[in-house]
């Protein structure tokens, strides 16, 4: 169980689950950082709703979909906060081909979404894109 982070060369540390062109990693160009950025977003974005979130999607020309959080101390605490932050990347990670293509998104949880574990979040943010993307099949129509 110990050589999962070997590199092979008797050093142990996380640098041997990195690699050059991995394609599961949530690179900078891949975040939303700017205030300017997630104030469009927020203006001119589409707005949807789940039971613990209020999500912002607006398209980009960017070629790449792009994650944005924004929690608010109504969350919870520090630790609460981060928790709920380090979630929605690992989800946005392992998920990236359910996301529409060239897409902004801005996450904004709610006060509840601090108490789910991953396995609750993922089926909740499941749901709400596969019903995302029923509907713009519908429209395309």
């Amino acid at each position: 169980m110990d050589n999962w982070f070997s590199n092979g060369e008797g050093q142990k540390d996380a640098s041997a689950l990195r690699s050059s062109g991995s394609r599961f990693g949530l690179t900078a160009e891949d975040r939303i950082k700017r205030p300017s950025d997630f104030r469009r977003i927020r203006e001119e974005g589409a707005s949807y709703r789940t039971r613990h979130f209020h999500v912002r999607m607006l398209s980009n020309p960017l070629g790449r979909t792009r994650l944005g959080i924004a929690v608010g101390k109504r969350v919870g605490i520090a630790c609460d906060r981060n928790r709920i932050k380090r979630r929605l990347r690992e989800y946005f990670r392992l998920n990236r081909g359910k996301f529409p293509p060239s897409t902004d998104m801005v996450f904004f949880p709610h006060k509840g979404a601090a108490t789910l574990d991953f396995s609750r979040l993922s089926s909740e943010l499941d749901r709400f894109f596969e019903s995302l993307y029923v509907k713009d099949q519908d429209t395309h129509l």
